[in-house]
């Protein structure tokens, strides 16, 4: 026994303890080899199973103590039937239960197709549905990022302490100093994200271009399909240009063609030799980027003002992030210091690289989602059980011979509660199936710059979830059946006859509370979707203060290394309005910094000439810079004073236009007309005043921006749309206006061709996906709802059978019954819908939370018109089942009713 680990021979010293004497002589030997194999075994896991190994068999020796000397006590039994079998019998034993328990579950699973069939296919769905919008929180959340020693990696951020903003890029001399100065990280990459024009091949192209550090790759440990990465020597001012194209762009534009390598390209002018390809599966923070480019910024070493770069640190071993947080704190402390200038209010934070996606508003729509699917999946667990319910009582009297015949009720309750698991499971199968087209399509509609490593997949984990998912779903709907079964005795179901067949009121209460939880569930999905889908179509409707009709629209960013100087880009405008305005029918034009309805608005501080404000309470607004013909071809009304014209140039009187929000907000009522503001650093005249325009995509679910227009010869910039009014098929214009940029530059990319509805549409595709999803989710959940109130009502119309046929037969018309039996299910209804109004509100309350909505003069925000449809729609459908039963129980012959046993 010596040779045993000191548990074993704890354990064996317990045995021969607490057993009695002779039982402990004959069996104690066999306890104790037992116990050591198990023991083994549970030490090659881990020191939890251990744990729990040793405390199960100490209760186990506990309880068999118990009975032997209750044996001794009261008198002698068979002491072999009582002994715990050894460990590996226990498992044969174990093994052969299982079996058996599955072999009789797919038999009755079977030998009842109908209920199978609905069962399988409700829950199908419900674990499809689960499975597709986990596969989004798997790939943002859960899953690791495709990065060697990814907890490692941090990124590193200046914040402006005056600005709630904490995720401002570095600047150049910044990132040389936390480079030098720093031990807490074993290297500090950075880069720059920009776009950039290929050209000199058959058609010029815009492309997102990042440059980096020559060590950037390398620390990410990025591989190359081809070629190599980076050297060191690679990327100063006087090295040759060097880049590293991504996959597509090697397939699109140099047809997969290895001789790609020492290659050279022209981006803005500039000539890189190719050295690699790196595969599509690799991206960083933005999964756009089609070209890398090595630089060491050695270029811009003294910039302390342009917050561009985005800097990634990879911690040395045993570095904690809040251990570099302080560190970078310090550094920051001594450069606002030495660098008053620049740095003053500038701090640095420290963030893992996982907390960098997805943002707040992601994971909110994740949740709503995930909450949503979740609802559904147990509403289909509901009907599932309330099907499981109604089956278990045909059954009653097989359980009970059953129980008559020596299986106990923990026997019935494994046997209906692994039939209930088992038919989950082929829901699972069938539902993890059909995810794989839901998950297709998710992936589908990510945003191109979503990097790959977040697009979702169905990978084992998402599989693995959805098997978990189906044996969660098989012991919720198979509890409440299994306790049906045995909670009550066994004489009832033995005796023929049983009085009227009829459920009792507490089987009844069940599965009629089943079916009003599931209308609350129901309600609250159907009353969100409802919610956000009346916000969405009042944002689309609202009066967006200009024509959206017959416009075409293109982008156009003019590269810096040619149009570094304004009077360079006042010269290509010109010409292009010149070249436009010479188009065939002479179409209306227009040239503005950022098309109405956009994702990002810019925006910033102003003052009102002769107004006293305290420094960082400057009122803020929304600008853009735009061509004299901007206002009549967008068609936005004037209010007062004038428009833009072509005296209001470069040498001008600087002039500024205000919209009617900014009136309203700033002005207290005064016309502004006259008056002067300053903005960028110089003072401008107020010399008119237009409409309000929908510049924001949710325009509509809070107030129009404030906004001050610029005259676009005044404010030139590189990136500007063009949007041109035709009088038929916009898309006519499309040759002529590329025709009219390339007149007037050969090299310059046009992207983004599209009428003004197809851009308004793009940037609203996000809300409306999840509108469409959840109303889909809605209706499932209402359809599942409707099944279960009319199974309910079938089947009590079923077990009333004799009760209506002794009512008819008494003189009860028709009519009675059928207001009687609709009555019960539009009562469940009811409870159903009142249940399920303080969920619905709660809903709606995170949903105004989390979009923040507002109001708009004349549209309101968050209206009880959905509340009050949806409702009213969840009680008409609830009567349409109920009124399919009950007309059935109105054709109940009184005397073929009363010959039922």
């Amino acid at each position: 026994m010596n040779s045993h680990p000191v548990a074993v021979r704890l354990f064996a010293g317990a045995a021969r303890i607490v057993l009695p004497r002779g039982f402990a002589r004959e069996f104690a030997g066999e306890l104790r080899d037992s116990f050591a194999d198990q023991y083994r075994m549970a030490r090659r896991r881990n020191s939890a199973a251990v744990a729990a190994f040793v405390l199960h068999e100490l209760a186990g020796l506990l309880a068999t103590a118990g009975r032997e000397h209750r044996e001794v006590i009261f008198g002698p039994h068979t002491r072999r039937r009582r002994v715990r079998l050894p460990a590996p019998q226990r498992n044969r034993e174990v093994i052969n239960t299982l079996r058996q328990d599955l072999i009789y579950s797919i038999r009755m699973i079977v030998k009842t197709p109908v209920v199978t069939g609905i069962a399988v296919l409700s829950l199908a769905i419900a674990v499809a549905a689960n499975t597709s919008i986990f596969s989004v929180l798997n790939s943002w959340l859960l899953r690791p990022l495709p990065y060697p020693d990814a907890e490692r990696l941090v990124m590193v951020w200046e914040n402006d302490r005056n600005d709630s903003d904490d995720s401002d890029g570095a600047t150049v001399a910044n990132y040389f100093d936390w480079r030098e100065q720093s031990n807490s990280f074993e290297a500090l990459i950075a880069a720059e994200f920009s776009s950039a024009n290929l050209t000199g091949m058959e058609r010029p192209e815009q492309l997102r271009v990042s440059h980096v550090t020559p060590d950037f790759l390398r620390v990410l440990a990025a591989e190359p399909l081809i070629g190599r990465t980076f050297r060191a020597d690679e990327g100063g001012p006087e090295d040759a240009p060097v880049a590293v194209i991504g996959e597509s762009l090697w397939r699109d534009r140099f047809a997969g063609d290895n001789a790609v390598l020492n290659q050279t390209m022209t981006l803005d002018g500039q000539a890189y030799t190719i050295v690699g390809v790196m595969p599509e599966t690799f991206d960083f923070l933005v999964g756009s980027v089609k070209i890398w480019v090595a630089d060491t910024f050695e270029s811009r070493r003294t910039d302390r003002t342009v917050h561009t770069l985005v800097v990634t640190g990879r911690l040395r071993g045993g570095v904690t992030p809040d251990q570099a947080q302080n560190e970078m704190t310090s550094i920051a402390s001594r450069l606002e210091e030495q660098y008053p200038e620049t740095n003053e209010g500038w701090g640095v934070n420290v963030e893992t690289l996982k907390e960098q996606f997805p943002g707040d508003t992601d994971r909110g729509l994740v949740q709503i989602l995930m909450t949503v699917v979740f609802l559904v999946l147990l509403i289909a667990c509901v009907n599932i059980a309330n099907l499981l319910l109604a089956k278990t009582d045909s059954r009653q009297k097989e359980i009970a011979v059953r129980m008559a015949l020596g299986a106990g009720k923990g026997r019935i309750v494994r046997q209906l509660l692994t039939e209930a698991v088992v038919l989950a499971l082929i829901a699972g199968s069938l539902g993890t199936v059909l995810s794989i087209w839901g998950v297709a399509f998710l992936a589908q509609v990510f945003p191109p710059e979503v990097p790959v490593s977040f697009v979702p997949t169905l990978d084992t984990t998402v599989v693995a979830f959805s098997l978990a998912l189906s044996v969660f779903a098989g012991l919720t709907f198979g509890i409440a059946p299994a306790a049906q079964a045995v909670g009550g005795g066994m004489r009832g179901p033995l005796i023929d006859g049983v009085r009227g067949g009829s459920a009792s009121r507490k089987k009844r209460r069940i599965r009629d509370m089943f079916v009003m939880v599931e209308f609350a569930m129901a309600l609250t999905i159907l009353i969100g979707a409802g919610v956000l889908a009346d916000l969405f179509q009042r944002s689309l409707s609202v009066d967006l203060g200009f024509d959206a009709d017959n416009l075409l629209t293109m982008q156009v960013a003019l590269p810096e290394h040619k149009y570094d100087e304004d009077d360079a880009i006042r010269s290509f405008v010109t010409q292009l309005e010149r070249e436009l305005g010479g188009l065939p029918g002479t179409p209306a034009y227009a040239i503005m910094n950022v098309l109405p309805r956009t994702r990002r608005l810019p925006s910033t501080d102003f003052t009102i000439d002769g107004r006293q404000v305290e420094p960082g309470e400057e009122p803020s607004t929304s600008w853009l810079s735009v061509n004299s013909d901007y206002f009549t071809t967008m068609e936005i009304a004037l209010q007062r004073g004038r428009q833009f014209t072509e005296a209001d140039r470069e040498g001008a009187a600087p002039v500024v236009l205000v919209n009617q929000r900014m009136v309203d907000l700033f002005f207290d009522g005064n016309d502004p007309v006259g008056q002067r503001v300053t903005i960028f650093d110089e003072s401008r005249e107020i010399v008119g005043v237009v409409s309000d325009i929908a510049q924001r995509r949710l325009t509509g679910l809070q107030a129009f921006d404030a906004a001050i227009y610029f005259p676009m010869a005044q404010r030139p910039l590189r990136g500007m749309w063009i949007a041109l009014r035709a009088t038929g098929d916009p898309y006519s214009l499309a040759g002529p206006a590329q025709t009219a940029v390339w007149n007037v530059d050969p090299d310059q990319p046009i992207n983004a061709i599209q009428t003004m509805h197809e851009h308004m549409t793009t940037t609203l595709a996000g809300p409306n996906l999840l509108t469409q999803i959840l109303f889909v989710v809605g209706s499932l959940a209402l359809s599942l709802a409707a099944i279960g109130i009319y199974g309910v009502m079938a089947y009590a119309v079923s077990q009333q059978t004799k009760e209506i046929g002794i009512r008819m037969a008494l003189g009860a018309k028709p009519a009675q019954v059928l207001m009687k039996v609709t009555r019960q299910g539009a009562t469940l209804a009811g409870f159903g819908l009142l249940l399920g109004i303080p969920t619905a509100a709660l809903a709606v309350r995170f949903i105004s939370r989390m979009f923040q909505f507002g109001d708009i003069s004349g549209t309101g925000g968050i209206t009880a018109a959905p509340m009050v449809s949806v409702s009213a729609m969840l009680v008409s459908v609830a009567l349409v089942a109920c009124v399919i039963p009950a007309r059935r129980a109105t054709k109940i012959e009184p005397v073929v009713a009363l010959q039922q046993e």
